[in-house]
């Protein structure tokens, strides 16, 4: 093996079981450290670079690359630990062997951990492992706290973290804490008294709900003495990262966090380290005081009533929620007349990346109004955008506003259409006769009372719909019918995917 000086670099030829070394080219400008080594069965060149390792076979036409932020460890031996992984033993002495442990990026924003274990000379490879130290682990997370809640989704938690999660946090190092939740409200009595400074993040696996209790939780303990009711009030940041597993029934944040609802995914982005600004909702009653924040999306109308008609069939388990749906979508829809303004955000566009902010004074000076009779008023911290020559919307949910939904009354048929373009996020979606969408700093409406006659009872009811209101896909009832949303910039880190792979 060789460094980064203008020599040869050694090539690995098997004689008689033997390994025996010999020159065969020069190490190419910006290599640091190259050499040859036996790779299941076949000799590969590896190669040791500023962004990554390479490695390429005898008759393969292009290189295998993994990137140091993708490196989770590497030690000296075979694979004797690691999730998933046996010990191979008598193939030749552990001495002349190292394992590497990555992550491998897949389609559809998918994660995967992979190890491969490279057979070289012996006692010649300290070089590489103090090399590959060297490079990776910087900016990742040291310690973390994850709460488990162990009865949300399919009640497997608990399991699901023990078998998949813990083994990847010990693997990358990480001082794997864990907290079982016991009873209503537990997270929330944890997020309220925890020690956090000895932990460089907090991992939520359960459902949106859970995360839901952490936030509302975290938000007012480290605001102390801001006034959480005024709407213009500047909120503190959390001091430490936060990060999501999806194990729960509902998962937006992990959705919105990750691209995808998959558990290894989410855990080797928290070992990846990787954090991301994120904004946040505020809803207050207009004027009022703070009704709660929300992480991904809200929603007043439509899909409160759905929330709320889906917990009153409970008894139906996981299948209550395709059932109200398709009751739902079946039935016409409650309209409800609003006024109310919104106050315009510079769209995001398609070169805005990560922890980029966008132009000052860029936005609207005033408040624009609207009014009508809606079915649904909705508010997606997403940021969805449209991008010119693209069939599917494009995300940024660091941009400087949320997307504002006002839907209509429109039939069964053109309503499960729509569902199905937004599902997949096709760029025609904003398009629909029924939405007029808007993208805000903020928005507040207050409902105007219906002068149509029905009976006392059809009057109850909807007086105790328009005071509900959904965080997701958490309903939560309001003391009046009017609300004040705004997007709070910046206020959490959050262990997400890079960008670039959504």
């Amino acid at each position: 093996m060789y460094s980064d000086q203008p020599n040869m670099a050694s090539g690995v030829t098997e004689t008689n079981n033997a390994t025996v070394v010999t020159d065969i080219k020069e190490i190419p400008l910006g290599v640091r450290l190259a050499g040859e080594f036996t790779l299941s069965g076949r000799t590969v060149r590896l190669e040791l670079i500023d962004s990554g390792l390479t490695w390429k076979g005898q008759g393969q036409t292009t290189d295998c690359h993994v990137d140091w932020d993708d490196v989770i460890t590497a030690y000296l031996g075979g694979l004797s630990r690691g999730p998933g992984v046996k010990a191979r033993v008598g193939v030749a002495p552990e001495e002349d062997r190292f394992t590497l442990h990555y992550i491998e990026h897949q389609k559809i924003n998918i994660l995967r951990h992979k190890h491969v274990t490279f057979i070289g000379e012996a006692g010649q490879l300290k070089e590489w492992l103090d090399s590959v130290a060297d490079k990776t682990g910087r900016g990742r997370p040291k310690c973390l706290l994850t709460l488990v809640n162990p009865i949300g989704g399919q009640k497997k938690g608990a399991k699901l973290y023990e078998a998949i999660v813990r083994p990847l946090f010990e693997l990358a190092g990480i001082d794997a804490k864990l907290i079982i939740t016991e009873r209503f409200r537990h997270a929330e009595e944890i997020a309220k008294t925890y020690d956090f400074s000895n932990v460089d993040g907090l991992i939520v696996s359960g459902g949106d709900g859970l995360f839901q209790e952490v936030l509302h939780t975290l938000i007012p303990r480290y605001n102390e003495g801001v006034d959480l009711d005024d709407p213009d009030a500047e909120l503190k940041p959390l001091p430490f990262a936060l990060g999501t597993l999806p194990t729960g029934t509902g998962n937006g944040i992990s959705m919105a966090c990750h691209g995808c609802t998959d558990l290894e995914t989410a855990a080797l982005v928290a070992v990846r380290g990787k954090k991301h600004y994120m904004n946040v909702i505020s809803v207050h009653e207009y004027p009022g005081s703070l009704i709660g924040y929300a992480g991904v999306a809200l929603a007043y109308g439509f899909w409160s009533d759905l929330l709320i008609k889906t917990d009153d069939s409970r008894w139906l388990k996981t299948l209550r929620y395709q059932v109200s749906m398709v009751k739902s979508i079946a039935s016409k829809k409650r309209e409800f007349k609003v006024e109310g303004e919104y106050l315009p955000a510079t769209r995001p566009s398609k070169d805005v990346r990560a922890g980029e902010d966008v132009p000052k004074g860029a936005d609207s000076e005033g408040w624009m109004k609207f009014s009508g009779t809606y079915t649904g008023i909705y508010g997606m911290l997403a940021g969805f955008h449209r991008v010119a020559d693209q069939d599917k919307l494009q995300m940024n949910q660091q941009g400087a506003g949320i997307n504002m939904l006002l839907e209509k009354q429109t039939g069964s048929l053109a309503y499960m259409k729509w569902l199905y373009k937004f599902q997949n996020m096709n760029n025609m979606v904003y398009n629909a006769e029924h939405i007029e969408e808007h993208y805000v700093k903020g928005y507040r409406f207050r409902v105007v009372e219906s002068e149509t006659e029905e009976t006392q009872a059809a009057t109850e009811k909807r007086d105790e719909l328009e005071r509900v209101i959904s965080f997701e896909g958490e309903f939560r009832p309001t003391k009046s019918k009017s609300m004040d949303v705004r997007v709070r910039s910046r206020l959490l880190e959050f262990y997400a995917t890079d960008y670039e792979y959504w």
